[in-house]
């Protein structure tokens, strides 16, 4: 498999981080890539091979080892759980539909994170204010959901504390990101035990080159 990474997006470390739990990492191929600061409101110069395997030019995008690429993070993950020899991080039964619930909540919440990085990186002559307020809104609502539905990260790791976890752990990483712990003590003490967990220390966020 081969896979379109980089060390920023937290989309992509929720795929290295399933993917290192179900230990399938060393069957990928990792491909950097490189975003030219200006990504999040221009069209930029791709990394070779990217938006030929996805027109979307997202990262992640994996190429399985049938030659099939898979642009969504989301459909990664599924992929990997499919394919892990053993391990699996989405439940059966009743279980699976709680977690897809959590799952859903905190995946929006990285996408708050990311509609705010680029608004950010806009100049501030055109940035906007109400926008960013209104990813703030958004960030607020689900960290509320997810302290009042905490119980949930308890049992088997599954795919929806690895979301949860990576949304934490990029929450602290930006500095124009409030801090999450207040008002979500249950939560917070969660994400100070899951953050020690091998895969989560091994991928802790760092910039992406821009060229």
């Amino acid at each position: 498999m081969k896979l379109f990474w980089t060390p920023a997006s937290p989309f992509t470390r929720k795929v290295v981080v399933t993917a290192r739990e179900l230990g399938l990492w060393e069957r990928i191929e990792v491909v950097p890539t490189v975003w030219p600061l200006d990504w999040g409101y221009a069209t930029v110069e791709f990394t070779k091979g990217l938006a030929e395997a996805n027109p979307v030019a997202r990262i992640p995008t994996l190429v399985t080892d049938d030659g099939v690429a898979l642009g969504d993070s989301t459909l990664i993950c599924q992929h990997l759980n499919e394919v892990a020899p053993s391990s699996s991080i989405i439940p059966e039964g009743e279980a699976k539909a709680h977690m897809w619930s959590l799952y859903a909540v905190a995946d929006g919440l990285l996408e708050a994170q990311i509609a705010m990085r680029a608004e950010m990186l806009r100049p501030g002559s055109i940035r906007s204010e109400g926008f960013l307020n209104k990813q703030r809104d958004r960030i607020t609502r689900c960290f509320d959901h997810i302290e009042a539905h905490s119980d949930e990260l308890d049992g088997p790791l599954d795919l929806a504390q690895i979301t949860v976890g990576i949304a934490c752990g990029y929450q602290d990483w930006r500095e124009w990101l409030d801090d999450f712990r207040p008002g979500h003590g249950r939560l917070s003490v969660w994400y100070d035990e899951f953050a020690k967990r091998p895969a989560m220390r091994d991928t802790e966020p760092k910039e992406t080159p821009a060229a």
